[in-house]
């Protein structure tokens, strides 16, 4: 059963890491009506403000939850908020990423109807 739970976790937390860029994407396509470095800013910080929005509410219900065992020391607090400090920053480096990719690809595929 605990093999099953630590399971769940890990898939939840690749969840968690995963969507906002998906988010940042779609919203990249949904603003192409700005200007393109406008849109592209805009589609490269948003996934790292979506995970500063969603992963407190799941990261801080662990720490709940172990305190409701009993007595400790604040260390899972400033664990979470490091995990949290290093998943905005890995958002940011990937969704910056991401968004050359997707440049990158328009290029090709702009200079392929031209030609």
């Amino acid at each position: 059963m605990q093999n099953v739970l630590v399971l769940g976790r890990l898939l939840f937390f690749a969840w968690l890491l995963a969507f906002p860029q998906l988010l940042g994407v779609l919203l990249y396509f949904r603003l192409r009506r700005l200007p393109a470095w406008a849109a592209r800013i805009l589609s490269a910080i948003a996934p790292a403000l979506t995970f500063i929005l969603v992963a407190p509410v799941f990261l801080f219900a662990g720490i709940r939850e172990a305190q409701a065992h009993g007595p400790a020391c604040d260390m899972p607090a400033l664990g979470a908020l490091m995990m949290l400090f290093a998943g905005t920053i890995f958002e940011l480096i990937v969704g910056v990423s991401i968004q050359i990719l997707v440049r990158t690809s328009d290029r090709k595929n702009s200079l392929r109807h031209h030609q």
